[in-house]
């Protein structure tokens, strides 16, 4: 353990190739040893490649924006081509010297200011009561969960104790549910897309059967609203069926959605998500 507290606040450094030789090596040979700190390495790694696709998702650079540098750019030359002597290359290529970071740091600027504004044009457009209220955007969320359930691709990490860590890529604590009554075991666990929003999907396996268990933020996915009530343990959950995958949801008290998908019955998936606690 006190290794690990050692080699834990190197993991970063050692991702991004700030570390010496020395200390590189020192790494590997205890990521080779540890397997607990290799899944935070791995963990750190999905998760920044998830927010860097994330944010080029959510602010494209545009034609229009091309254009506008192209032109900043042939404006100055034209203006500073007009200052210049004709013979005064020497001039002219100090000249450019000088322009070329300004131009850099104007492009930085604008790229900065679409951002800024692509997300205060977010905040006001995408309220919680907003945000997937319709029947058609529920049922694009209900799909996305389908597939992404039926998907046979691996999770991205299989340690448990670093779900707390998943909060700030789902809006909402993230912890795993307990199935060993009902003799499921977990597999692993990976941040899924879902109609724009992200989502926790966990995984288990039951008998034979996988689950899948999907844990997000209910005001911003409400995948409840399509699906019927019913009442399981004195309390509601919804369920329905899609492509023959059983949907059940339920919500809590602070926000916090939880959503099964699996090949079993609808009764088997009503009981599974009303035992989430």
């Amino acid at each position: 353990m006190s290794t690990c507290r050692h080699f834990v606040p190197l993991l970063e450094p050692f991702r991004d190739g700030e570390l010496s030789p020395a200390d590189v090596v020192d790494v590997e040979q205890h990521l080779v040893e540890c397997e607990r700190c290799a899944e935070r390495l791995r963990l750190g790694e999905a998760l920044r490649l998830s927010l860097k696709e994330h944010v080029r998702a959510a602010s494209p650079v545009t034609d229009a924006f091309e254009d506008r540098i192209r032109m900043a750019l042939a404006a100055e030359r034209g203006r500073e081509e007009r200052l210049a002597s004709p013979g005064d290359m020497h001039g002219r290529m100090l000249s450019w010297r000088g322009i070329m970071p300004i131009a850099a740091a104007a492009a930085v600027v604008m790229v900065w200011a679409a951002s800024a504004n692509n997300r205060v044009a977010d905040s006001k457009t995408t309220s919680k009561a907003d945000i997937a209220s319709t029947p058609a955007s529920v049922e694009k969320l209900i799909e996305d969960l389908v597939a992404n359930h039926q998907r046979s691709t691996g999770p991205q990490f299989t340690e448990q104790t670093l779900l707390p860590q998943l909060e700030t890529e789902v809006g909402v604590p993230v912890r795993a549910p307990n199935f060993k009554p009902y003799g499921a075991y977990w597999e692993g666990v990976s941040v899924v897309p879902v109609n724009n929003q992200r989502a926790a999907s966990l995984r288990y396996r039951l008998s034979g059967h996988k689950l899948t268990v999907y844990v997000y933020d209910a005001s911003r996915m409400p995948v409840r609203s399509t699906l019927k009530e019913r009442i399981v343990r004195s309390a509601p959950v919804y369920v329905g069926s899609r492509h023959g995958v059983s949907i059940a949801a339920t919500e809590r008290s602070n926000g916090v959605g939880y959503a099964i998908a699996t090949d079993l019955n609808n009764d088997e998936s009503a009981e599974l998500v009303a035992s989430i606690y």
